[in-house]
């Protein structure tokens, strides 16, 4: 059993102390002893255990089959430094299952693009099944769940040509690999491209961290350590992130480190929603966006804004993997042992990397980043090659 402590009880004994002063109002008996209510006490603590094995069985869920080879880049700097070179120019690879080690966790993305005959790629992707109209149409519009929409995008659209396709909520299956793929390949062959106007956003959801304050704490240790690394890795095949970055991406670090610092009390969801009001300040133009946490109408999700718009499935595949990682590693890193069981030792090392992390635009945060957030080599070398195409901005 994972138990979250809250101040200086964790909720099994605040839960006892719950059913015992509804036992006190009941009764009307000032101050009774505990044992007086121990069936209902009794009750109140196997609800709450009973709830939280739930939760935290969901939360594993999200994993699945993780694997963990133990390669550490930081173990083998010669290494690292011959395939930093090597993938320069070797093609990126796409994988069309399990992209995610194993996580069933869910995302979604933002392809922003200029040019190109938006109505002839929603038209096709249209008798494809792909997306819900034959046409592009208005910003943020509704759309039909479990279909994909071209939108009208005022940063990137022209009359009828640029636009942005939104994904529905995706898993990490075969057919989304597919669909990306097949969408990539029809707005390029209707002409669409990509500038330095064209952002790629992610979304991924927030369940893995849930009201756990110091998996929150870790996610903002993550961005305050990593976030030069991420702005490298965001720059896709453009070789560098855009300039626009500063107005659309905003950097996130001192936001982060506000938040690595926050006393924070997690009882409910609502604590979550005004820990990220506080943190996010409640602008969604940061890096890292928190604003949908909050919104009765949005969907759960952060929102990783750093990345450079693009129509390569390879590239969109690593951004994914990049955001999807970070979320699962502030869930699963961590320097000591939980209550319930034992941490592996290649978390722990993990987590004390993280614990030290400084946001510096070198090769040993190259590999920390790495290390810290892929534990399986080929997802190491994936993102390097785009980390390899790019320089610091």
């Amino acid at each position: 059993m994972h138990y979250r402590i809250r101040g200086e009880e964790c909720r099994h004994i605040q839960a006892a102390n719950i059913a015992r002063g509804q036992l006190q109002e009941e009764y009307n008996i000032p101050d009774s002893p505990i044992g007086q209510g121990n069936i209902n006490i009794n009750e109140a603590l196997q609800n709450q255990q009973n709830m939280d094995q739930i939760a935290e069985e969901n939360r594993r869920a999200l994993t699945g089959e993780y694997e963990d080879e133990g390669h550490f880049y930081c173990d083998n700097v010669e290494e690292f430094g011959v395939a930093l070179e090597r993938l320069k120019n070797v093609p990126l690879p796409y994988d069309r299952a399990n992209a995610l080690n194993g996580s069933n966790i869910t995302f979604g993305i933002e392809l922003e693009f200029v040019d190109g005959d938006s109505d002839a790629i929603a038209r096709e992707l249209y008798e494809l099944g792909i997306i819900s109209e034959p046409r592009m149409v208005r910003y943020h519009d509704s759309g039909t769940p479990g279909k994909w929409t071209l939108e009208r995008d005022g940063s990137v659209t022209s009359g009828r040509r640029g636009g942005e396709l939104v994904s529905p909520v995706l898993r990490d299956t075969p057919e989304t690999w597919e669909q990306i793929e097949k969408i990539c390949e029809v707005a390029k062959r209707h002409g669409a491209r990509i500038n330095y106007k064209c952002g790629g956003h992610v979304h991924v959801s927030m369940e893995p961290l849930d009201t756990a304050r110091q998996r929150w704490r870790r996610f903002f240790k993550a961005i305050k350590g990593y976030e030069e690394t991420i702005y490298r890795a965001s720059g896709g095949n453009e070789g560098r992130i855009r300039s626009g970055h500063s107005y659309y991406a905003m950097p996130f670090n001192e936001r982060a480190s506000y938040g690595t610092r926050r006393r924070v009390t997690m009882e409910s969801e609502s604590d979550v929603h005004s820990l990220v009001e506080d943190i996010g300040n409640r602008n969604r133009y940061y890096g890292i966006n928190l604003t949908n946490i909050h919104r009765p109408d949005k969907p759960n999700t952060i929102e990783f804004r750093y990345f450079n718009g693009s129509l390569d499935p390879a590239t969109i595949q690593a951004n994914i993997k990049i955001a999807a990682g970070i979320i699962m590693a502030s869930e699963k890193v961590r320097s000591k042992d939980l209550r319930d069981a034992p941490t592996p030792e290649t978390m722990k090392r993990r987590g004390n990397m993280l614990n030290n992390a400084r946001n510096e635009r070198n090769n040993q945060s190259l590999m920390e980043f790495l290390d810290i957030f892929f534990s399986r080599k080929r997802d190491k070398e994936h993102v390097l090659g785009v980390l390899a195409r790019n320089t610091w901005r």
